[in-house]
């Protein structure tokens, strides 16, 4: 049984490790994200040559939820470190089982992990599909952390586009040693309004 957990915590395990590695696209070929300190400052520290940013209301962190998808958003080393998630564990351990987290969209991207657990195939990599179509041409495991392995997705403008008017993505990946495959359904439910709202936020 899956249930929903908080996604707060998936910050620093799943997006650090994000920014500590290369991000291959989900059709072509990206630059590698920028690594930052996951730090939280207590206060914006005022930089002798930029301004200190700011939340609104002068928070120092922002946690919203949006239908299924929350959206995180705090300030580090005087950079904002925005992103939107959605988690599914099992219920009676409380295990997080599958996880994905998104940056804001910038230059014609939509750059993101998927958080699998283990026991699956990596060299077979992950397929996708949106509703019932399938989106892209899949994507490939990075690593795997004690949490669980690693699938940095890209995707572009149009397939984000797709992505608010449909209801679903599906995620679908080999078992080790066979068997039935195992996917994962994230809702697309508030996926639109929580994709504008962590835009607005990183500005």
């Amino acid at each position: 049984m899956r249930y929903k957990i908080p996604t707060s915590s998936i910050v620093p395990s799943v997006i650090a490790a994000l920014l500590l590695s290369a991000v291959p696209t989900f059709a072509q070929e990206a630059q590698p994200t920028a690594k930052g300190d996951r730090t939280l400052a207590a206060a914006p520290v005022q930089d002798d040559k930029k301004p200190a940013v700011s939340l609104p209301n002068g928070a120092a962190s922002i946690n919203e939820v949006y239908g299924d998808w929350t959206v995180n958003c705090a300030i580090a080393d005087n950079r904002k470190r925005c992103g939107f998630s959605q988690e599914q564990g099992n219920s009676q351990t409380g295990q997080r089982l599958f996880a994905i987290e998104l940056q804001p969209p910038a230059n014609g991207q939509t750059n993101g992990v998927l958080l699998l657990p283990f026991g699956l195939k990596l060299d077979d990599g992950v397929k996708l599909k949106l509703d019932d179509q399938n989106l892209g041409q899949g994507a490939r495991f990075s690593t795997c952390l004690p949490a669980g392995c690693l699938v940095p997705v890209s995707f572009p403008t149009a397939a984000t586009d797709a992505m608010k008017k449909g209801e679903k993505l599906t995620i679908s990946a080999t078992r080790e040693g066979g068997g039935e495959a195992p996917t994962f359904t994230i809702s697309l439910n508030g996926f639109t309004t929580a994709t504008s709202r962590v835009a607005e936020l990183a500005k």
